[in-house]
């Protein structure tokens, strides 16, 4: 059955909003995808909208009514089970720390106190989990960035961030799919394509509820790997989660 203390709200006249504890961890994101999974088939349910510890549920309301809707998904969250999860894999993304390309890095190093090399190996030691995608589509939503890269998000956002820029938030690290304005500390930049709206089944190229791991590669590795992006020769290296 349903592990936690759910909350349900009358979002809009055909959604419901449903609360799990106000925590990001991996976990509620677990526990949230396993609703999901059972709500797949239902055919009043019109879509999905996932967040770290919330999911938007768009019903037919034309063929049920709120308190009915409500009602069958308290029965389905209690009923719960668990369901067999392909297990996750830990993708490589590959990303150039150079000055060319970590447009906000001094500022960021100032404001944290640590020097680029630190950033570099903090942020590159860690193994994100993949929440969920937003914002933009095909940006990421990582968890397990380094307490001490966490930083306020520019109070000005940039007009304009470039395609693959990684950046640093609040307490997450992402990338950017595509040049699009954004309000956080850009650090580096990755050569290979991470979304592709022309592709219907699949868009983005890592699922989410698996991880990534960020590899430090040189400029001149940058321009290779970009290469082979735009030949269409590049494969992504994964591999299986540990523990």
């Amino acid at each position: 059955m349903g592990k936690y203390k759910i909350n349900f709200f009358h979002y809009s006249q055909s959604s419901i909003l449903v609360n799990w504890p106000q925590s990001i961890s991996i976990e509620i994101s677990n526990d949230i995808n396993t609703f999901s999974k059972a709500l797949c088939n239902d055919e009043k349910v019109i879509e999905l909208r996932k967040g770290y510890c919330s999911l938007l549920i768009q019903f037919d309301s034309q063929n049920i009514s709120y308190n009915h809707f409500r009602v069958n998904l308290i029965n389905i969250y209690k009923n719960l089970k668990e369901v067999n999860i392909v297990k996750p894999s830990v993708w490589e993304v590959p990303v150039c720390y150079h000055d060319s390309f970590s447009f906000d890095m001094k500022e960021y190093s100032k404001k944290n106190s640590l020097t680029k090399d630190e950033i570099i190996q903090l942020h590159s030691s860690k193994t994100y989990y993949l929440h969920m995608y937003g914002f933009l589509p095909g940006f990421m939503y990582l968890g397990g960035l380094d307490s001490k890269l966490h930083i306020p998000r520019k109070t000005i956002p940039n007009r304009r961030v470039l395609k693959g820029s990684v950046a640093v938030g609040g307490s997450q690290t992402g990338i950017y799919p595509s040049n699009s304005p954004g309000g956080w500390y850009v650090i580096g930049n990755t050569p290979i394509d991470l979304f592709d709206a022309s592709n219907l089944n699949q868009p983005v190229a890592i699922p989410d509820s698996n991880y990534v791991k960020f590899k430090p590669i040189s400029i001149e590795e940058y321009k290779l790997i970009k290469h082979e992006v735009e030949k269409s020769e590049y494969k992504f290296i994964k591999s299986e989660l540990n523990g």
